[in-house]
């Protein structure tokens, strides 16, 4: 994980986690987060849903923390690459960082990887949880479904795969 670094996060996984009333995991989990100002910017300032309200609420609280640096190659990132300007914010961000991302989209982790920074999915933030003990396997399995119902998009193969890697985790612990 991350060493006591905080971590990074672009805004779907915000947006989803909240959604399904479990952002405070990323607290529990990894202490603090911290986000370029367009993520919050889509995340929170440009949103007025219910999710945008609970992320706010985590930024005033100050364990979401909204970095104020400026990355020009952010635009330049994004034009190549095609991604959302929140998206090469938060690679760049993590990079210099030097520490993790959490990041939903294939492309976005893909890049990542190749700045070397090490990306981690929604699924992954549930699974750190169930490995420490800070959701159940019945609560993985709903909060799964629930990302599933609110229009998350997830493969079979992933949503299976995650269950059994889940149930793995659960009969280790037992």
């Amino acid at each position: 994980m991350s060493g006591g670094k905080p971590v990074v996060s672009n805004s779907s996984p915000l947006i989803w986690l909240a959604r399904i009333g479990r952002l405070t995991l990323l607290k529990d989990i990894f202490g603090e987060i911290v986000i370029p100002m367009r993520v919050h910017e889509e995340s929170v300032l440009r949103k007025r849903s219910p999710d945008a309200v609970l992320i706010g609420r985590a930024v005033e609280e100050g364990w979401i923390k909204v970095s104020e640096e400026r990355m020009g190659e952010a635009d330049a990132l994004a034009d190549v690459s095609g991604m959302h300007l929140g998206e090469a914010e938060a690679i760049l961000l993590a990079q210099r960082l030097e520490t993790e991302l959490i990041i939903d989209e294939r492309e976005a982790s893909a890049t990542a990887q190749m700045f070397g920074v090490r990306p981690m999915g929604t699924i992954a933030v549930l699974l750190l949880a169930l490995a420490k003990d800070l959701l159940t396997l019945q609560e993985f399995r709903e909060s799964l479904d629930s990302l599933l119902t609110s229009g998350f998009w997830l493969t079979v193969d992933v949503y299976n795969e995650s269950l059994e890697a889940a149930r793995s985790m659960a009969k280790r612990d037992n």
